[in-house]
C-alpha cells in the first residue's frame, strides 16, 4: 500500500518542474508596501547572483540517465553568452515584491527552476542569471496599477544586473536571452529596451520566453523565429492540455507567437511523437523520450494526452509548469544550434 501511495505521487508530480503553490496568489498586499525595505541587489557582488560562469551553481546539474550523446558540454566552448532569469517563486507574503535574501525563496529558486529550466541552456556557452526582487505571483491576476508598479520595480533589478552584465563580462560576445513565466515578462523588456532597433541586436541569437504571451507586434525589428537554426529572433510558447484554450486568448487581433519546442519551425504544426527527445522530471531525472505530441492551435501549444503510464490522469488544462522541462532536451539542442549558427557572419537579412 505504501509503495502504491508513492508511485501515485511520484505520477502527480511526473512533469512538474515549478513549485505547485504558484497557484495560490495569497491575500493581496497593501499599497504602500510595495516600495519595501528589501535590499536593493548589487550585481557587483556576486552572491547576487543565482548563476555565474566557472563557478558551480544547481543550474550546472546534469538530469540522470541522459543518452550518451547528450552529456554536459563545456561552457567555455562557445563564443555565446546565456542571460536567464527565473520564474515566480514568491506566492505569500506581505510585500508586493520579494526579498533576495528570503533563504526559503532563494531555496526553492534553486532547487526547481534554476535545475529543471535554467539547466536546458547550459549547452557550450557562459550563463548568467541574476536574483532580482520578483514581484508577488497575484499581479497576474489583480492586475491593477500598483502590480504593474511591483513588476516595474522587479526589472528594474534585472535591467541593472544586464546592464552590469553587459559593461563588465559581454565583450561584444553573441547573447541568448531565456526565461519562464515572469521571467518572460522582464525578458520582453530587456528586448524592447536593448536590442528591438538597436545596435546589441546584431549580437542577439535568439530569445526564448515561454510561460508568457509574446507577440510579433511586441517588437519592431526583431521577428519571430520561424525556422530551427534562424538567429536574431524570438521563441515563445504556453502549453495547454488537448482542446483547452484560455478564457484569455483573443483578446488582440493576433495570435501570441506560438514556436513549436520540437520543430521549431511554423511550416509544420504538429511534432512527430519519436521527434521528442524526453521529459526532465522533478527530481532532476530524464525518461520518456518520444512521450509527447502536441500541435500549435490559435497561438498557444496544445499538449495530447501523455503517452506515459496513467497519461489520461496527468493530462490538465494548463501545463505552464512544463513549459521548459518537458521538452529540455529538444530545447538544449536547438539553443545549441543557434548557437554555432549565430557564430557565423550574422544574417543582416533577418534584420528587415
Amino acid at each position: 500500500m505504501f509503495k502504491l501511495e508513492i508511485t501515485s505521487v511520484e505520477l502527480a508530480f511526473l512533469f512538474m518542474g515549478l513549485c505547485l503553490t504558484a497557484c495560490s496568489d495569497g491575500l493581496q498586499p497593501k499599497e504602500d508596501l510595495l516600495w519595501n525595505e528589501h535590499r536593493v541587489p548589487d550585481h557587483r557582488n556576486p552572491t547576487d547572483w543565482i548563476a555565474l560562469p566557472n563557478r558551480q551553481d544547481l543550474a550546472d546539474d546534469l538530469p540522470k540517465d541522459l543518452p550518451e550523446n547528450a552529456l554536459a558540454y563545456d561552457e567555455n566552448e562557445l563564443p555565446v553568452d546565456v542571460f536567464f532569469v527565473y520564474p515566480t517563486q514568491y506566492f505569500e507574503g506581505e510585500w508586493w515584491n520579494a526579498s533576495v535574501d528570503d533563504e526559503s525563496i532563494n531555496e526553492i529558486t534553486d532547487a526547481y527552476p534554476m535545475r529543471l529550466q535554467a539547466s536546458a541552456f547550459q549547452m557550450g556557452g557562459k550563463l548568467y542569471a541574476p536574483r532580482y526582487r520578483q514581484a508577488h505571483i497575484g499581479v497576474f491576476s489583480w492586475q491593477d496599477s500598483t502590480s504593474y508598479a511591483a513588476l516595474e520595480l522587479a526589472y528594474e533589478d534585472v535591467k541593472a544586473a544586464f546592464e552590469h552584465y553587459l559593461t563588465h563580462w559581454n565583450q561584444g560576445r553573441k547573447i541568448i536571452l531565456a526565461g519562464h513565466s515572469q521571467g518572460s515578462w522582464h525578458l520582453r523588456w530587456l528586448l524592447q529596451e536593448f536590442f528591438d532597433g538597436r545596435p546589441l541586436q546584431s549580437q542577439l541569437i535568439a530569445a526564448y520566453g515561454p510561460g508568457f504571451d509574446w507577440y510579433a507586434s511586441d517588437f519592431t525589428t526583431i521577428p519571430p523565429c520561424h525556422t530551427p537554426e534562424q538567429v536574431g529572433c524570438v521563441c515563445s510558447w504556453m502549453t495547454y492540455g488537448g482542446d483547452y484554450k484560455p478564457p484569455w486568448l483573443g483578446y488582440k487581433d493576433e495570435d501570441p507567437i506560438c514556436t513549436h519546442p520540437v520543430t521549431w519551425t511554423d511550416s509544420i504544426l504538429c511534432n512527430a511523437p519519436e521527434e521528442h527527445r524526453g521529459v526532465v522530471l522533478s527530481k532532476m531525472k530524464f525518461k520518456y523520450q518520444g512521450a509527447l505530441e502536441a500541435c500549435v492551435d490559435q497561438g498557444v501549444l496544445s499538449l495530447a494526452t501523455p503517452n506515459v503510464p496513467f497519461g489520461r490522469q496527468l493530462q490538465r488544462d494548463n501545463w505552464h509548469i512544463g513549459d521548459i522541462n518537458l521538452f529540455w532536451l529538444n530545447i538544449r539542442d536547438n539553443a545549441r544550434m543557434r548557437a554555432i549558427a549565430g557564430n557565423e557572419p550574422y544574417p543582416k537579412e533577418q534584420l528587415k
